[in-house]
């Protein structure tokens, strides 16, 4: 027989394993499985730092467009028509009433990952004047692996329902609905933020691009024990989680940060 579907049949044994911080439903019985995939298939010991560090810069730009928009109805209108083609409509409406109430937290609450980098992505493009996207452009200019495709084979997920492959890759494609209120595993290959997350997490706290090996697969696991929803709906439950871990790891590096600076002048 083929071995094709091993790596997701040991993924669905490993959730097995994970003890939730809370009580929540068991609605994510396909998503989590692919989570575990997506942080375990991908490599990252050949990753620069300089790919790192461009997600980052993209995550950074896309924010600076979300705070624009929030205060300008013109920047508002270009960020929404951009959103709108990542996201579904509903969603948008929610991030357009954030907006126009100058609610940058909750407008920010409704875009995952996935979405502002591919916004940013775009965006940089035409935008000459905010030094960010400048870096972008640049930078896939420079190099093969600063490119949208060379970014997505090093932080894309591995798709073998939707493209056949356990190659990682970015389709930058609408998270895909529930069915028969229950998650799909064509719902859990769209769901491409994890990953993009954690590498401008990385970026931030100085993390090199190997370490993301062990560090990646830990992150994904307290990302799923912290998910606490009961309900498909619920699903920026999500992306909660995946920033509790974030807020974590950021902390606990500010924390080691004098401990290193201490260590430096002895």
């Amino acid at each position: 027989g083929s071995l094709a579907g091993l790596p997701y049949a040991l993924a669905e044994a490993e959730q097995n394993f994970l003890i939730p911080t809370k009580e929540q439903a068991l609605i994510w019985g396909d998503l989590v499985p692919q989570m575990i995939l997506d942080a375990t298939v991908p490599r990252w010991w050949n990753v620069t730092p300089a790919q790192i560090h461009l997600v980052g810069v993209h995550m950074a730009y896309a924010e600076s467009l979300v705070a624009e928009a929030a205060f300008d109805v013109h920047h508002r209108e270009a960020f929404l028509k951009l959103l709108d083609r990542q996201a579904p409509p509903a969603r948008v409406e929610k991030v357009d009433k954030a907006l126009a109430a100058g609610n940058l937290r909750a407008a920010l609450d409704q875009i995952v990952p996935a979405e502002m980098f591919a916004i940013a992505d775009t965006a940089a493009a035409n935008d000459t004047t905010d030094p960010l996207a400048a870096t972008i452009r640049h930078a896939a200019a420079s190099d093969p692996r600063l490119t949208l495709s060379g970014l997505a084979s090093s932080f894309g997920t591995p798709k073998p329902t939707l493209c056949t492959s356990y190659v990682p890759n970015l389709l930058q494609l609408r998270s895909f609905p529930t069915l028969m209120g229950y998650s799909s595993r064509i719902m859990a290959e769209t769901w491409e933020s994890n990953l993009l997350y954690y590498a401008a997490l990385a970026d931030e706290v100085n993390l090199p691009p190997a370490e993301m090996n062990i560090a990646a697969k830990e992150w994904t696991k307290l990302t799923v024990e912290r998910i606490f929803a009961t309900h498909l709906e619920d699903w920026p439950a999500l992306l909660r989680s995946l920033r509790s871990v974030g807020d974590d790891v950021r902390e606990r590096a500010r924390k080691q940060l004098p401990l290193l600076q201490r260590t430096e002048i002895n």
